[in-house]
């Protein structure tokens, strides 16, 4: 299931709840610190909601992701093993610095993939089309950010900031180099990292990727 898909679910859940009378715009306005305006477009279909408004939502009235799979694909969910992990604020991408504190919620990775980190940490992709495919779409991205484990990878993808803005790099050589994505060439080109030592502006090693596939 997209992502999308479930921004659409909560969006028709919330329908039914203002139908029912349970909730109103000015209501759900004043919950999550959204204007009355844009709920109202936004629940006529006239706006998209961004992935915040969804989170934003989904905290202030308590609706777990659960909720909103049906009930043979909430029991199926039920049986896989999850882990939730910090989330920090803030998006890595162009046009923002890189995400520093951390957020008062957190993002479900896979137990498995999370119990093999000594130090995890989540982070949204904003979409960026310097990123190479598979990074370019919106998303989240489960990091390892104990740097010193960096050095077990012949070569690794990494979270970078680069000062005034984060980004996805690609970590390989001995020494080890960073290289950036050229979507003109479609290749990884080297790049010169604003402080002197690759290690101090990488922030973590990319371990898992979940792609949100929205316009």
């Amino acid at each position: 299931m997209s992502f999308r898909e479930l921004q659409m679910r909560l969006l028709s859940h919330i329908r039914t709840l203002v139908h029912n009378g349970v909730l109103t715009e000015r209501s759900l306005a004043r919950l999550t610190g959204i204007s009355q305006p844009h709920i109202h477009n936004v629940l006529k279909g006239k706006r998209l909601a961004s992935t915040a408004m969804a989170d934003q939502i989904l905290l202030r009235l308590r609706v777990d992701l659960l909720d909103l799979l049906a009930p043979e694909e909430a029991r199926s969910a039920e049986k896989a093993e999850f882990c939730t992990v910090a989330l920090l604020e803030g998006f890595l991408g162009p046009g923002y610095p890189y995400p520093g504190g951390v957020s008062i919620s957190g993002y479900p990775f896979p137990a498995a993939e999370v119990e093999k980190l000594e130090s995890p940490m989540a982070v949204r992709l904003k979409a960026d089309p310097e990123r190479p495919p598979h990074f370019n779409h919106p998303g989240v991205v489960l990091l390892e950010c104990d740097i010193q484990r960096l050095d077990l990878d012949e070569e690794a993808y990494v979270a970078l900031d680069l000062g005034g803005s984060g980004t996805i790099g690609l970590l390989r050589g001995t020494p080890r180099h960073i290289y950036l994505w050229d979507r003109e060439s479609l290749t990884w080109h080297p790049v010169a990292l604003p402080a002197g030592s690759p290690s101090e502006s990488i922030k973590g090693r990319v371990s898992y990727v979940v792609q949100r596939m929205m316009r």
